[in-house]
């Protein structure tokens, strides 16, 4: 007798993600964003890596525990870009192409998401939002539906 068994798994979507437009340097970012009293990122040890297309991208990314409030923050490169060697035998050049690739392919907008995991009180996030806004060569966006995201897994970790 055959048997047809699914796995499902059910993500805790349970973190808000706001994602940015900004042509600044992961690591100059996180810097700004440690001048504010809401955050004091660190480069976590290892990248956020998935593959595509037989290769392993990796992704930037930051944390900052909070222990004492019981929240985690993620600050992620959402688009990096890979070097793909070109077939010689099909090609005048000898160079390899850039391409780029998105942790969340449904954003591709957004150079940064920001993962806040935990509790954030209606207040703390308006003055994270008003910082954020006053920040140059930086735009956040707020609004986005975690339940829309098809590639929500690259985000778990």
């Amino acid at each position: 007798m055959k048997h047809n068994l699914k796995l499902q798994i059910d993500y805790d979507l349970n973190f808000i993600l706001i994602g940015i437009r900004s042509e600044i340097q992961d690591y100059q970012f996180a810097y700004f964003l440690n001048k504010s009293h809401f955050f004091s990122f660190h480069r976590m040890k290892t990248d956020v890596t998935y593959i595509l297309n037989n290769k392993k991208i990796y992704f930037s990314a930051f944390e900052y525990v909070n222990a004492e409030q019981k929240r985690t923050t993620f600050l992620i490169k959402n688009k990096t870009t890979y070097e793909s060697p070109i077939d010689l035998s099909r090609s005048l050049f000898s160079e390899s192409i850039g391409n780029a690739a998105f942790l969340i392919p449904e954003l591709k907008e957004f150079d940064y998401l920001i993962k806040m995991v935990g509790i954030w009180k209606k207040e703390e996030f308006e003055e994270l939002i008003k910082f954020l806004r006053t920040m140059n060569n930086v735009e956040p966006e707020l609004n986005i539906n975690l339940n829309r995201i098809k590639s929500i897994n690259n985000l778990v970790f």
